[in-house]
């Protein structure tokens, strides 16, 4: 998942900014497994890259926040027959693709979505944005969801995906209620982004919202898809192993072993428990073409 890969750690910018973002000790597994994830959503929403009306040509731009490996921007580009201009960013390229094996047309770029540079300004046709729930705070999505408003061009659109909800037995509750002490104490929204979303877009001037939620099975009970969707899930909550226990545990668990232990049996609570999903949330929504008659 990005920044945004919902494996946590706290750094702060340059700005003094604390940016949560992944911890990546082996940047080929993690690359591995993101990609695995992608193929996951993709496969959830029908194999669809771009949910929006438009076709692309040379003269539009898309841009990726949290892009991470990039995945989604090399998909588009083999999928399209003209040659718009893409755009990654991340603030972290420890998992761009090698500049040696990217289309001319795509490049990947170090930035933040808290300030996007100026001279993008109204400048792409398409933004695609997908899960920072671990690398925004509360009171940053409303600057995040802005900052792309400005840089999607008049008439553009922008798709933002995020998790909602999830549904198992008892050991995903303990892992819900982690998920909650860390959004208290890290000021991030883990539980309620799904919800919040559509009145940033509303706030930032979008219109023609829409929403498109899919679930992922999680489990053997469903087969290979469930499967697919326990270890993706199973990978997320892993990654919070580190800023759970130098929180304290938050009264949930008190060592590692305990910690592992939880993990363990959601996988088999996940295989042994029908029903068991998480709930995906993707909204798109468009920049009035007349913004001046939009802000009347």
């Amino acid at each position: 998942m990005g920044r945004h890969t919902l494996y946590l750690m706290t750094r702060k910018s340059a700005k003094g900014m604390v940016f949560l973002l992944s911890v990546l000790p082996h940047p080929q597994k993690a690359r591995c497994r993101l990609n695995k994830q992608y193929d996951l959503f993709l496969t959830v929403y029908d194999n669809q890259l771009l949910h929006v009306p438009i076709e692309l040509s040379e003269q539009d731009s898309v841009l990726e926040t949290g892009t991470g490996t990039g995945i989604w921007l090399m998909n588009l580009a083999k999928t399209i027959s003209a040659g718009p201009q893409l755009i990654g960013i991340d603030i972290e390229p420890k998992l761009f693709p090698e500049p040696s094996v990217l289309p001319s047309n795509i490049r990947f770029e170090v930035q933040s979505v808290l300030k996007l540079p100026s001279e993008w300004t109204n400048k792409f046709s398409v933004v695609n944005q997908r899960l920072l729930v671990a690398g925004l705070r509360a009171h940053e999505w409303p600057q995040a969801i802005s900052e792309l408003y400005r840089v999607t061009k008049p008439g553009g659109w922008i798709q933002v995906f995020e998790p909602d909800a999830w549904t198992s037995g008892p050991s995903m509750n303990k892992i819900s209620e982690l998920l909650l002490k860390i959004s208290d104490d890290q000021g991030t929204m883990w539980c309620e982004i799904g919800q919040r979303i559509p009145s940033f877009l509303e706030r930032s001037g979008f219109v023609n919202i829409r929403h498109n939620p899919r679930a992922t099975v999680c489990g053997a009970w469903a087969g290979e898809h469930g499967v697919a969707g326990r270890d993706n899930m199973l990978g997320v909550f892993r990654g919070l192993k580190s800023p759970v226990l130098n929180a304290g545990g938050y009264g949930v668990v008190t060592s590692e072993v305990e910690f592992d232990s939880i993990i363990e049996e959601l996988g088999k609570e996940y295989d042994a428990r029908p029903g068991s999903q998480v709930v995906w949330t993707l909204y798109t929504a468009q920049k009035p073409l007349d913004i001046v008659k939009a802000k009347a």
